[in-house]
């Protein structure tokens, strides 16, 4: 029961973060992926299967409370948590240079994708501006806060990953 409720508590947390980074300075174009950055840190800390199952919940959400494609983030951050996961143990995620770099490098093949599948996909406008390309770089500046953060509130709640 406690560990439903710690995982439901991040989901909600996590996507609450996400949202009030959007709201404030989303319209600016210069925000970043709270979802991605705390996606591969449950990837890169727990495993694929945890990686990919909290990834495809919070793209499910977003992507039922947007206009876009349906299903094309919960794809990307299912993808994202999995790829996580089956490098942990070839990445030490407690470093903050290893959080900043994977992230970076994540959110770039992330925004790639992201951005190719949406013009093969989807008939609409495609709203692009120059400040998106900011955001795997925001995301790498904020990937070790975020993975302290995890770190402590899964501290809090006593569920830290068992040792591998």
């Amino acid at each position: 029961m406690k560990t439903a409720v710690f995982y439901l508590l991040t989901i909600v947390l996590v996507l609450w973060v996400q949202m009030a980074g959007d709201y404030f300075v989303g319209a600016s174009g210069f925000s970043g992926n709270t979802v991605l950055v705390v996606v591969l840190y449950f990837g890169l800390s727990r495993g694929p299967m945890t990686g990919e199952m909290l990834g495809l919940l919070w793209g499910l959400l977003i992507d039922a409370s947007s206009l876009g494609l349906l299903g094309l983030h919960a794809l990307l951050y299912a993808g994202a948590g999995y790829l996580a996961g089956m490098l942990r143990r070839q990445l030490d995620e407690k470093k903050a240079w290893t959080q900043a770099i994977f992230s970076i490098g994540v959110s770039l093949l992330y925004v790639l994708v992201y951005f190719i599948a949406d013009r093969i996909f989807s008939f609409g406008p495609h709203p692009v501006s120059w400040p998106m390309i900011a955001q795997p770089l925001i995301n790498g500046a904020m990937a070790p806060l975020f993975f302290w953060f995890m770190q402590q509130w899964s501290q809090l709640w006593d569920m830290l990953p068992q040792e591998r």
